[in-house]
């Protein structure tokens, strides 16, 4: 499958995600722009980046930068709020704030870790639904 159209998918899971739970969902015209989606709720607007992850290992690698032929850019606060991770294989979605991505990829553990390290592991429970 075309990452474009893997990007599309998530999307769409994200925003009907978000109108379920009570956001209205905007969406941006073009792709210049360092999000995907806009969600309001009670006068907030938080600005989203989708991301379509298959899980590894237990676990989802997180892009946490957007790439094109000519450059590579880490995500900032500046541009968006959250980066919204969707797991194609069982439907569902984590909601990461960009106050705790880093600057390349953010490891989302959907298994424990087998040496039982609970230091610096982000449990996908802790990143269920958009915390605004």
């Amino acid at each position: 499958m075309h990452i474009k159209t893997k990007g599309y998918i998530a999307e769409m899971y994200v925003a009907a995600r978000l109108i379920e739970d009570g956001w209205r969902v905007l969406n941006p015209i073009g792709e210049n722009n360092r999000y995907d989606l806009v969600a309001e709720k009670d006068g907030k607007f938080v600005r989203i980046q989708v991301k379509y992850v298959t899980p590894k290992n237990g676990a989802m690698d997180v892009n946490c930068r957007s790439s094109n032929n000519w450059s590579v850019l880490s995500y900032s606060a500046k541009e968006i709020d959250v980066i919204a991770a969707f797991n194609p294989e069982d439907k569902l979605i984590y909601y990461i704030p960009v106050s705790e991505i880093n600057k390349c990829t953010f490891k989302l553990r959907i298994k424990p870790t087998k040496n039982r390290q609970k230091l610096k592991v982000h449990l996908t429970d802790d990143f269920v639904k958009l915390k605004f």
